[in-house]
Order: structure tokens, then sequence, then C-alpha cells
């Protein structure tokens, strides 16, 4: 984010207009409890989150249409699942406005400099020690990971 971005009407254009740069990213979840798993242990455990991988090329969000944003996600080289950032609500920065409408009020907001993710638009992928995921979202680049044996 370049700016503070705060309210409760702020829609897709506040968003791209306050968003310095786009690059690919992925999540890497940590569901913390124990499968079958309800929504309440997903968003009593912070949705889930483990960590952020950030890579490929930093972009303007007018440089390119993020709403036709794909992505292929191999895992161990084999397809694995595939996706367009228009299925985040109809665009990105949707996800993130409704974040910033929601937040607005409780003393949250993305704040100047800080990464938000927008929103998943493929399904999560399990993957083992010792696998790799290889994430290709076309002109924005790639990021490779390898989760090391334990």
């Amino acid at each position: 984010m370049a700016p503070d971005l705060d309210g409760p009407t702020r829609e897709v254009h506040d968003v791209v207009r306050a968003t310095e740069f786009v690059t690919p990213a992925l999540e890497i979840i940590d569901y913390g409890t124990e499968v079958p798993r309800a929504i309440t242990d997903t968003i009593a455990n912070g949705a889930v989150f483990g960590a952020i991988v950030l890579g490929g090329r930093i972009v303007r969000p007018f440089d390119l249409d993020i709403r036709r944003v794909g992505a292929t996600l191999p895992k161990n080289g084999i397809m694995e699942e595939s996706g367009v950032t228009a299925a985040v609500m109809g665009h990105p920065a949707a996800g993130v406005a409704w974040l910033v409408r929601k937040s607005h009020g409780v003393g949250a907001k993305p704040a100047k400099g800080q990464s938000v993710l927008a929103g998943s638009f493929t399904r999560p992928v399990d993957i083992a020690a010792g696998g790799t995921i290889q994430a290709g979202y076309g002109p924005p680049g790639a990021i490779g990971v390898s989760f090391l044996k334990e």
C-alpha cells in the first residue's frame, strides 16, 4: 500500500489508486487444527496463516489488467491447480476493499508500506516435506518453493 487506506465506503478504484505495486505471492497455510475442520476453526486460527512468499516482478496496478492475471500451480512437476484473479470477488482489489470496509471503526486498516493479500483464486494444495510448488503468474512472473524433509 502506498497511503493508508481507511473508510466505510472504499471500493475497487480506491484500492487500485492506493496500491503502489502488485507482485506474485503464495500464502503458506498452517492449519493448526485436525481434519475435519470447521469454518470456526479457520477463523479462530487467524485464517490459517503460516507465512507469505513473495516473488516474480513488481508491477504497477495500471500496467496490466490485474483482473485477468492467471496462475498455474504445478506440485512436484504435475499440474495441480489453476485460476484467474477475477475469481476474487470479480477483481482482486474487491477483496481488499471489503477488508477496508469491514475493519473501519475497529482500529485496523491497511497502512502505508504493508503488503496485503487480495484473496486466493486457487484452492489450497497440500504438499508434503520434500515437495515443491511452482506458481506461474504469466507477465508478473513466478515463484518456486521447496519444502525440506523433516
